[in-house]
C-alpha cells in the first residue's frame, strides 16, 4: 500500500539534507592538504570551487519551477540524527561527514511528478513544461550543467510511465547498491508495481554489476530501459525514489533475493587487497607482508573486483572478521546476513569518508578504524603503508573470540 501524507515535514526534511550535504562538500574541498603528502596542485580545489561557483550560478538562470509543488508525495519518513560515537582515529573528511549526520536527519520519500515531464540524461534532474526543478535528483547539493536546450523540443523518447533510478554514481559499486538497488528495494515495500519499468542511464547500466544484478533478479520483473548519455526522454507519469543513507531492511531483502544464508556457519576471516591497478590508487607499498601476515592468521586474501558479485556475497555473508582498505569493496559488508561481524577498516590520512561506518553501525558491527602511514602522493591516491605492528594490536584479541 503506497501511504499518502502532508508535505510541509518533507519540505523541513529536505532542506535539512540539502545542508548537510552542502556542509560536507563545502567543508572537505578545502581539505586541500594533509600532514606528510604531497600536493602537486595546490591551487586546483580553489579552481574547481569557482568554476562550480560560476556554473551553478548560470545555471540558475534557467526557468524554474519549485520542486515540491510539482510533485505528490507517495511516501515519507524521517529519522533523528544518528546517535553516535566516532571512532578514531579517522582522516579529516570522513571525520567531517559523519559530524554532519549527528547533526541532521535522514529522509526517505517516494513522489509523483504532477505533470508530463522530461528526464535530463546526465543526473536525472526533471524538466516540467520545459522548466527545470531544482532538488529533483538524488544529489540536490551536486546539480549543475542539463541539457538545457534539449528539453525544447520533442524528447528523443517518450514513456507512458517510468521510476527513475538515476544516480549521476552509479557505475561506482557503493553507490550502485546504495542509490540504485536500495531503490527497488523501496519500491517493492511500498508497492509501486512492476508493471512500471525502470529508467537507468547509460552510464549505471553499462557495468558489469548493473548486469549482474538482472541475471540475479534484483530488478525483479520491472523492465528496464536504459536512457542513453545524449538523449532527453520523456515520461507521462514519473516516480522519484529517495532512501536512507542506509537501511539494513533493504540490504536484507537484496540478500534474501540473492539467496544469501539467514545464518550460515562462519568461514574464515577476510582481509580485503586493492589491485595495483586500482583507479583511485590507495595501494600498500607492503601488500606482500600485509597478505602474509593475514594468510599466517587463517585469512581468506582476495581482490573482491576480481569476483562475481554472487561470489564476493557469499563469502561476506559467511566472515566474522573483516579487515579492508577504505573503498568500494566494503559495500560487501550488507550482505552479512542478521549475524554480527567485526570490521577494521584501514583509512589514508588523506582521504576517507564514513560510509562503511555508518553501515556498520545500522547492522550492529563491532567497528576499529586504522591509519595508514608514511604516505606519497596526492592526498586522495597516495600510496601508503600498514603498521602491521597496530594492526596485530587489534586482529590477536578478536582472532582469540573467535
Amino acid at each position: 500500500m503506497i501511504l499518502l501524507t502532508t508535505s510541509r515535514q518533507f519540505r523541513e526534511m529536505c532542506s535539512a539534507q540539502y545542508s548537510r550535504q552542502s556542509a560536507f562538500e563545502e567543508i572537505s574541498s578545502g581539505l586541500s592538504k594533509q600532514k606528510g603528502i604531497e600536493v602537486n596542485y595546490p591551487f586546483r580545489v580553489q579552481y574547481h570551487r569557482t568554476r562550480k561557483k560560476i556554473a551553478s550560478s548560470i545555471d540558475r538562470m534557467w526557468p524554474s519551477l519549485p520542486f515540491l509543488d510539482q510533485v505528490e508525495i507517495l511516501h515519507q519518513e524521517h529519522r533523528p540524527p544518528y546517535d553516535f560515537g566516532l571512532p578514531t582515529p579517522l582522516p579529516d573528511q570522513a571525520r567531517v561527514f559523519l559530524s554532519q549526520w549527528q547533526t541532521r536527519s535522514d529522509l526517505e520519500a517516494i513522489y509523483k511528478v504532477k505533470e508530463p515531464c522530461t528526464i535530463d540524461p546526465k543526473m536525472g534532474i526533471v524538466f516540467s513544461n520545459k522548466k527545470v526543478l531544482w532538488g529533483s535528483s538524488d544529489l540536490p547539493y551536486r546539480e549543475r550543467n542539463p541539457k538545457f536546450l534539449s528539453h525544447l523540443r520533442k524528447p528523443d523518447r517518450y514513456l507512458e510511465k517510468a521510476i527513475s533510478l538515476h544516480h549521476v554514481h552509479g557505475d561506482n559499486y557503493f553507490h550502485f547498491f546504495m542509490f540504485v538497488v536500495c531503490k527497488v528495494m523501496a519500491c517493492r515495500t511500498f508497492g509501486l508495481p512492476d508493471s512500471i519499468p525502470f529508467l537507468v542511464n547509460e552510464q549505471t547500466a553499462n557495468t558489469p554489476f548493473f548486469k549482474q544484478a538482472i541475471s540475479l533478479g534484483l530488478f525483479g520483473k520491472h523492465e528496464i530501459v536504459v536512457q542513453p548519455r545524449k538523449k532527453v526522454f520523456g515520461v507521462k507519469e514519473c516516480y522519484l525514489v529517495r532512501t536512507f543513507a542506509v537501511h539494513d531492511p533493504y540490504f536484507d531483502q537484496i540478500c534474501k533475493a540473492m539467496g544469501l544464508e539467514e545464518d550460515p556457519a562462519d568461514g574464515p576471516p577476510i582481509l580485503l587487497v586493492r589491485d595495483e591497478t586500482a583507479p583511485n590508487g590507495r595501494t600498500y607499498r607492503n601488500q606482500a607482508e600485509l597478505s602474509n601476515f593475514a594468510k599466517d592468521r587463517g585469512f581468506q586474501v582476495f581482490d573482491p573486483g576480481q569476483l562475481p558479485i554472487i561470489d564476493q556475497a557469499r563469502i561476506f555473508n559467511r566472515s566474522p572478521l573483516i579487515i579492508s582498505p577504505h573503498g568500494a569493496g566494503l559495500t560487501n559488508i550488507i550482505f552479512r546476513r542478521k549475524k554480527p561481524s567485526h570490521l577494521i577498516e584501514l583509512f589514508n590520512p588523506g582521504m576517507g569518508s564514513g560510509h562503511y561506518y555508518l553501515i556498520a553501525m545500522e547492522k550492529g558491527f563491532h567497528y576499529a578504524s586504522q591509519m595508514t602511514i608514511n604516505p606519497v602522493g596526492t592526498s586522495f591516491t597516495a600510496n601508503t603503508e600498514v603498521d602491521l605492528s597496530a594492526l596485530k594490536a587489534r586482529i590477536d584479541p578478536l582472532m582469540d573470540q573467535l
